[in-house]
């Protein structure tokens, strides 16, 4: 590592994981612990879940905002950090007064500042990328491209904490992305200068890091398909099932869909599997709860093919990597980030962002595993591609940031 210790200050929303965000601190504080530095975290919220990002034992301080009189931050002001590195949380002020602490460096997980609804997308008159820079346009465009919910109250509120956002970004001295796709997002609002793409690490699988062995998948009675991640609308979950009868349809093979994730569309999912299943006795859905580390490595080890079919431009999509690093291929539509980790015709296939729809992601998973020489190119090239994606080359990253803006700040005092 870069051999010179700093005192990180960890600014976040939640201590208990509900996300992207608290899964990447709790693997980049211990990670940025062994390299030698010093870390901080200060907290929004103790969060509702049982599962914190830190544990005492992890030798980390910590503040939670919403339990301490002063809200923490004179308490974080006496640590007295070298580097602030945000993550995003609710109150503005809140953040603002953390910038002000040290130099600031943001990670933009997810259309930080950069989208009314989050979701970077128009619903009408088909679903679509939105690349327009945000601003009051947003407003006029907002209901007749449907880009999110109904209630104007709602719209005002998100519109004035997303554009309170954009301008606590001009404040970062640098702002870090994890794709191609979203620099030039950040690019578009004017903040390119700050922008540093950083490759997301990616922790090694529990127990033996090595993938098991190639099967192709014809020497197998049955096509196995996985999918991972929220049962939302944006996720896409829906089109993985639908994809999955069409392939089972079309193809008379037996295919097995696993479906593991929580979400507001589990029960109409598994209404329509069981409808799909009684159709067709080749088709078998099976849905389960969210899976611990081994047994999402246990699950990818079992499963022929990652499914990825996202309706949103996924800022990266972190799930795919995680799938190449135990040699499992993905077909994934080829929207946001996505195209930086998925490698198409070497890790997986990409499928056109429009239409997003089943057809065409049904007939890509035949391709796919349809051949079987080409499906094992995959399976031994998925590994190797998703080692750029490390912790410790995401830690070197970081250090030579927190450099660049300790020493600027050094020069500038």
């Amino acid at each position: 590592m870069s051999g010179t210790s700093r005192r990180v200050a960890i600014v976040s929303h939640s201590r208990a994981r509900v996300g992207g965000v608290e899964t990447y601190l709790a693997t980049i504080v211990p990670a940025l612990r062994r390299a030698g530095h010093e870390i901080g975290c200060w907290f929004e919220t103790a969060g509702d879940g049982a599962d914190p990002v830190i544990f005492p034992a992890d030798g980390v301080v910590s503040w939670v905002a919403s339990a301490t009189a002063d809200r923490g931050l004179a308490a974080l002001a006496a640590w007295k950090p070298d580097v602030v590195y945000g993550h995003g949380v609710v109150s503005p002020a809140h953040e603002r007064a953390t910038m002000r602490l040290a130099p600031a460096v943001f990670f933009a997980h997810s259309y930080y500042g950069a989208c009314v609804s989050g979701t970077k997308s128009h619903r009408f008159p088909v679903l679509r990328t939105c690349d327009r820079a945000f601003g009051p346009g947003c407003l006029v465009q907002y209901y007749p491209r449907r880009c999110g919910g109904w209630s104007p109250i709602t719209l005002a509120r998100q519109y004035q904490l997303q554009r309170d956002r954009l301008d606590l970004l001009s404040g970062y001295a640098r702002i870090l992305v994890a794709s191609q796709h979203m620099a030039d997002e950040y690019g578009r609002h004017g903040l390119g200068a700050s922008v540093r793409v950083v490759p997301l690490p990616v922790a090694a699988p529990p127990g033996s890091t090595a993938p098991r062995s190639a099967r192709p998948a014809e020497a197998v009675g049955r096509w196995r398909l996985l999918f991972l991640g929220r049962f939302e609308e944006t996720k896409g979950a829906h089109i993985a099932l639908e994809s999955a009868a069409m392939v089972a349809a079309s193809t008379g093979k037996a295919v097995d869909l696993q479906l593991s994730g929580e979400g507001s569309w589990r029960e109409r999912l598994a209404a329509r599997a069981s409808a799909l299943m009684a159709r067709d006795p080749r088709l078998r859905v099976t849905l389960t709860p969210w899976l611990t580390a081994a047994a999402t490595a246990e699950a990818l080890d079992q499963t022929d093919l990652l499914l990825v079919p996202s309706q949103w431009p996924e800022p990266f999509g972190l799930v795919g990597v995680e799938a190449a690093r135990r040699g499992v291929p993905a077909v994934a539509f080829a929207v946001g980030g996505i195209p930086d980790w998925l490698i198409d015709g070497t890790t997986g296939t990409l499928v056109p962002a429009q239409p997003r729809t089943a057809a065409p992601f049904a007939e890509a998973i035949v391709r796919t595993l349809s051949d079987t020489t080409g499906w094992q190119r995959m399976h031994a090239a998925a590994p190797e591609a998703a080692a750029r994606f490390s912790v410790d080359g995401h830690v070197r990253a970081l250090e030579s940031v927190f450099a660049e803006v300790a020493g600027a700040a050094g020069r500038a005092a």
